[in-house]
């Protein structure tokens, strides 16, 4: 038989000690790996959108809304009869995009929406004219 001892409850008291702030750590630590992970698919959407809208203005100044003569296409000279709802609403859908506006006029408040300026002319007299593409 073995003597008693009077420190044999001291092992496991040090093992309890130890493991509460080893527990502790790791929490911490998995919950800052999902913060970071939920802020780089925050920045990989936002990322994305700005891509999906740079394309949509590039396409709009380039060869959708453009300026025609039969079959001729003039690049960077807009027609704004071309900007209508439903050519908006079809380059949302084709570009994945939650929301999209086309304008010439400066977008009153984009709120948390992005914004991407073209410069183009626009009408017959060919003045100059900024186009805003706003979207998230």
């Amino acid at each position: 038989m073995k003597p008693q001892s009077q420190y044999d409850g001291f092992a496991s008291f040090d093992a309890l000690f130890s493991l509460v702030p080893m527990t502790m750590m790791l929490f911490f630590l998995m919950n800052v790996g999902a913060c970071l992970t939920k802020q780089a698919d925050e920045r990989m959407e936002r990322q994305q959108a700005f891509d999906r809208l740079v394309s949509v203005a590039d396409y709009t100044v380039k060869s959708g809304a453009v300026a025609r003569n039969g079959s001729v296409r003039y690049p960077n000279w807009i027609d704004e009869a071309e900007i209508s709802d439903a050519y908006v609403e079809d380059l949302r859908a084709r570009s994945g995009l939650r929301e999209l506006r086309i304008s010439i006029d400066e977008p009153d408040d984009s709120g948390a929406m992005f914004c991407v300026r073209r410069l183009a002319v626009a009408g017959d007299d060919r003045r100059i004219a900024r186009i805003f593409v706003c979207g998230r």
